[in-house]
């Protein structure tokens, strides 16, 4: 198997923490690009008595938050010899990690068995279980 880019969803749970630490392992052995994606939603308010402004503020602590988290995973990955990027993304985890397999643009995900989410699976986290019936390339997933 040729890993060369592999897509790592980041959430900061203690599942996530490993596996960054795993994939960052598996880049340095294969020399391969690590894209880190955060995927946040943003609140969509549609309540009128509630300022635009308001919810523009909203919308853009939870930006700020969400590249806050993103920021922490960076320090595993600085200076230790491998390519790879950060994004955030606003949008329901297990969808867009779901459409960003079907582009076939990587060749592993590596990802934890939980997450932040509220709702949890009852053998693995509701993003991470929703990822693996949607896949379209190999996942690891990491305790």
């Amino acid at each position: 198997m040729k890993i060369e880019k592999i897509l790592l969803p980041f959430d900061d749970s203690v599942h996530s923490q490993n596996a960054a630490k795993f994939g960052l392992d598996l880049a340095k052995r294969y020399s391969a690009h690590v894209s880190i994606i955060h995927c946040y939603e943003e609140w969509n308010a549609s309540v009128a008595e509630i300022p635009e402004k308001l919810i523009m503020e909203i919308r853009a602590n939870a930006r700020r938050e969400a590249e806050a988290l993103l920021q922490r995973t960076e320090e595993l990955f600085k200076n230790q010899g491998i390519e790879y990027s950060l994004e955030c993304v606003d949008g329901e985890p297990g969808h867009v990690l779901a459409n960003r397999s079907k582009s076939k643009q990587y060749d592993l995900i590596i990802m934890g068995s939980h997450g932040h989410s509220d709702i949890a699976g009852l053998f693995l986290g509701s993003v991470t279980h929703k990822v693996l019936n949607t896949i379209y390339c190999p996942i690891m997933v990491v305790p």
